[in-house]
């Protein structure tokens, strides 16, 4: 299982890269959702919880964190992969994971009411990250343009 974990925790910088991330494009307040992160992870590596609830734990946290999908995967593979490739290959750290616990984590984040932005930046701040994301989306869009060759 160890080297499923590793693989998969060395992959994810890589997939990151080659998408084009950028951590300058995530707000700091994704900080507050790394714990959460690294517990969906390691429960998903101990089998505690299922595909579907791993993802639907991740799309919560998007949610919560008033963010994208693809924002919250950016700060994830820079700031959590580490810290759950640490503790798979830590024999003494992955059983702390239990069954209980995870549950828990899950029905907590359950529990979790959106960030409202406003709060938490300025007028400034809240105009970058949108030119941010128009940018993104610009050469998205452009690149779906091109015709066929």
């Amino acid at each position: 299982m160890k080297k499923v974990v590793t693989g998969l925790v060395a992959l994810i910088p890589t997939l990151a890269i080659a998408c084009g991330a950028h951590v300058h494009n995530t707000l700091p307040h994704y900080e507050n959702y790394t714990e959460s992160l690294v517990a969906m992870s390691v429960c998903k590596v101990n089998e505690h919880i299922s595909e579907e609830q791993s993802a639907v734990w991740f799309k919560k946290l998007a949610w919560v964190a008033n963010g994208t999908d693809e924002e919250l995967f950016e700060h994830y593979a820079h700031f959590a992969a580490d810290h759950v490739k640490d503790i798979a290959n830590d024999p003494e750290m992955l059983p702390k994971w239990t069954s209980d616990y995870c549950k828990d984590q899950f029905f907590d984040v359950m529990a979790m009411d959106q960030v409202v932005l406003e709060d938490l930046y300025d007028e400034q701040e809240l105009a970058d990250r949108e030119f941010n994301r128009q940018i993104k989306l610009s050469g998205s869009e452009k690149s779906q343009d091109k015709p066929e060759a």
